[in-house]
């Protein structure tokens, strides 16, 4: 058994207590009665659940097609715990192939076993490990290939399809749900027989996320009551709030039974939107995600991903474009979920409380996961982050 103290997350506050560990769950909780005074509070690390990214495409050098297990070690060094690995749109049965192929990776890292994260604080320079420390693959995330090609983003278009029932079962399979360990995907519901797919694959429990869309806000609508539960990516690549016309980006400020990502770096989405975002949903309705590409954490300035060459540029990686403003577009994030958090609350956009919240409980839930993970309360899975105060990594229990 082991006892950690400090300023835990508890219920979107940061309360000063102790949690005890035991064979891999959260065996206590315990608030402090009187805690110390704020200046002394201040000096304690701060104890928040390991964070779950239900949007990350590679990181590090590693991604879910080449290097499973390099992606899951790169993570949990992070403090990324957990995760849904997100696959690019591809033909439809090759990209159900490639599903059940990284997923019999991912469950052999789910079967491995468990150990123990140490990290030094920033002032060391080194860096200790086990090699069986691998954050958690939850499902795969597959982003596309049923979205608007006229809103792809950096999605290439020639891998895009139309919605149809023979698409769907070439990339479940013959098994559906964990049979490939898909779990979310991102559709765009405005295409003609989106909504048909909605139904089918909310009855195969896979979650379903609005995304890469020019959906008018009553097609969300729709798509909501069929069964979607999520919005890839809020504001980026689709459709934003009119007067007149709410889009998928008014209907996700709006709608409480949809859970919206929030690409957390300060380049997808500016300060102003992020705090719009919070003041409509609150942390509870929003989850950070990373979507870094496999070149985030590398320090390479620039890499190939899927025909583009990426550029790191501004805090985010970007591909040329002549048609794009400026001509260049947005490829994906170079920061990983704990590094979203440092850049938000550095700016004053959202608390420690409120951007840890929205790292960790609020990814779980949206998973329906979160008697499992995604909090400090006993019973729950002992993944846990240890940090000081400005957020820097002392520890990660994985």
């Amino acid at each position: 058994m082991r006892t950690l103290h400090g300023r835990m997350l508890v219920d979107g506050e940061l309360r000063v207590g102790r949690i005890t560990l035991r064979a891999g769950r959260i065996g206590s909780v315990e608030l402090e009665d009187t805690p110390p005074h704020p200046e002394l509070a201040e000096d304690l690390p701060i104890l928040a659940p390991g964070l779950i990214d239900l949007h990350v495409h590679g990181f590090r050098g590693a991604d879910p097609v080449r290097d499973l297990p390099g992606m899951a070690r790169a993570l949990a060094a992070e403090g990324t715990t957990a995760f849904l690995p997100t696959l690019f749109p591809d033909d439809p049965a090759r990209l159900g192939e490639t599903a059940e192929e990284v997923w019999g990776e991912a469950r052999r890292i789910r079967c491995s076993p468990a150990a123990g994260l140490f990290v030094d604080l920033p002032e060391g320079e080194t860096l200790r490990t086990n090699d069986a420390t691998l954050a958690t693959p939850l499902g795969l995330h597959l982003e596309g290939p049923f979205v608007n090609p006229l809103s792809a983003g950096s999605l290439p278009p020639e891998r895009l399809v139309e919605p149809s029932p023979a698409a769907l079962r070439e990339i479940l399979g013959s098994a559906t749900g964990d049979g490939r360990g898909i779990r979310t995907m991102t559709l765009a519901p405005e295409l003609p027989g989106a909504l048909e797919l909605v139904k089918e694959l909310e009855a195969s429990g896979v979650r379903v996320s609005l995304g890469h869309s020019r959906a008018l806000s009553d097609q969300a609508v729709l798509a909501a009551k069929a069964g979607a539960r999520g919005v890839t990516h809020l504001y980026n690549a689709m459709s934003g709030v009119h007067h007149r016309e709410m889009g998928l980006a008014g209907f996700a400020l709006t709608e409480d039974c949809l859970v919206a990502e929030l690409i957390g770096d300060l380049v997808h989405v500016g300060p102003e939107a992020v705090d719009l975002a919070l003041r409509a949903r609150g942390p509870r309705g929003l989850a950070i995600v990373s979507d870094a590409l496999a070149g985030a954490g590398t320090g390479c300035s620039t890499f190939e991903s899927h025909g583009h060459t990426c550029r790191e540029h501004a805090g985010a990686f970007w591909f040329d474009d002549p048609e794009a403003p400026g001509g260049r577009r947005l490829a994906g994030a170079a920061a990983s979920q704990l590094e979203a958090v440092r850049r938000l609350t550095r700016a004053g956009v959202l608390s420690v409380a409120e951007a840890l919240t929205m790292a960790s409980e609020t990814p779980a839930r949206a998973l329906g996961i979160e008697d499992e993970r995604g909090r400090l309360a006993a019973g729950l899975v002992a993944d846990v982050l240890v940090l000081d105060a400005n957020l820097g990594i002392i520890e990660v229990v994985c």
